[in-house]
């Protein structure tokens, strides 16, 4: 998200990668509402636990407040994965 913040012209590749982790935060968000894919570990601390959508078994850690997540999209992009953004639309944190 550092290109937003500088200002620099977004390139068409990124837009589209960070428009495909939004519609995937969606799915998510879309499938809590059936079965518990976000868990808030501590509202005040913005800690959650985000499901894995292949891996049903697995949860990601994420903290929202700094934006992390222990998933490996996460760690190989540095860049606010799937789960961030779920984590932040399911708790209506806006930053």
């Amino acid at each position: 998200m550092n290109w937003l913040k500088n200002k620099r012209r977004i390139s068409r590749q990124n837009l589209l990668e960070m428009l495909k982790r939004i519609d995937r935060a969606y799915g998510i968000i879309e499938l809590n509402e059936s079965e518990p894919m976000i868990l808030e570990m501590n509202r005040k601390e913005r800690l959650f636990e985000v499901r894995s959508s292949k891996d049903k078994g697995r949860f990601y850690k994420v903290d929202a407040d700094i934006k992390m997540c222990t998933c490996p999209d996460f760690n190989f992009r540095f860049l606010k994965c799937k789960h961030i953004i779920a984590a932040e639309f399911a708790s209506g944190i806006t930053s």
